[in-house]
């Protein structure tokens, strides 16, 4: 459900992992923090973004302006453009990306995911889309029915995945420093499953489907392609 974990072992690995965000979430306003108001929201997770990278250890942080809950509805050609340009710069060994299902069907998640893989196509570098498998999907749900009875949140899991990384101790305590950064998002839900271990561990462990690259069967802690 996130790439925490993912991204703390590829740096403690030695490897450089950046972030390409494309809207700011100025349109996910839950009265928090109290005391702001929603047109502050923008700002706020900005700050809260950057606050998280820092406790990650990501070597940058690319942040957009494209409206959030509307990445859709935007002139799409030019964000694979925007997005292609950041990769060849870059110039990453593995690219990972939103799914077609958006995890959770969320559209600003699709909208980019799919952009991500029209700039990719041809390129040869390997693509991984974040996924959630069916182990994760329904202990997550079967969690949110005792916790959160009524709350509208599904996932979408996938058949297969490629890699999964579990966290160590050491990796879950720092996602959850991460995720406790954006505390604009944290809600009802995220709370309920910050205050309980067992439920926030499906949150900090990390699947991935490999969609363009050549299969690598290789043992290790971090994507093949890097180890």
């Amino acid at each position: 459900m996130g790439n925490g974990t993912a991204i703390l072992r590829h740096v403690a690995s030695g490897c450089e992992v950046h972030l390409l965000c494309a809207t700011r979430g100025g349109a996910g306003w839950n009265g928090l923090p109290e005391g702001r108001r929603p047109e502050e929201l923008a700002d706020i997770r900005a700050g809260e973004l950057e606050r998280a990278a820092a406790v990650l250890g990501l070597a940058g942080v690319e942040l957009w302006d494209y409206p959030d809950g509307a990445v859709a509805g935007c002139d799409l050609g030019e964000l694979t453009a925007r997005i292609e340009a950041s990769v060849r710069r870059l110039d990453p060994a593995v690219v990972c990306g939103w799914g077609p299902d958006g995890a959770y069907g969320h559209p600003d998640h699709i909208a980019v995911g799919a952009c991500t893989d029209t700039a990719l196509a041809g390129s040869g570098r390997t693509l991984y889309h974040l996924a959630v498998d069916s182990l994760a999907a329904a202990a997550f749900e079967a969690w949110l029915a005792i916790a959160m009875p009524g709350e509208g949140m599904r996932l979408t899991p996938v058949d297969r995945v490629d890699i999964v990384f579990e966290p160590t101790a050491v990796e879950y305590a720092r996602v959850r420093r991460a995720v406790e950064c954006h505390a604009s998002q944290l809600n009802q839900m995220y709370q309920a499953m910050l205050g309980e271990d067992e439920a926030f561990r499906w949150f900090a462990r990390n699947a991935y489907v490999r969609v363009q690259g050549t299969a690598i069967h290789a043992a290790g802690e971090i994507f093949p392609e890097l180890a």
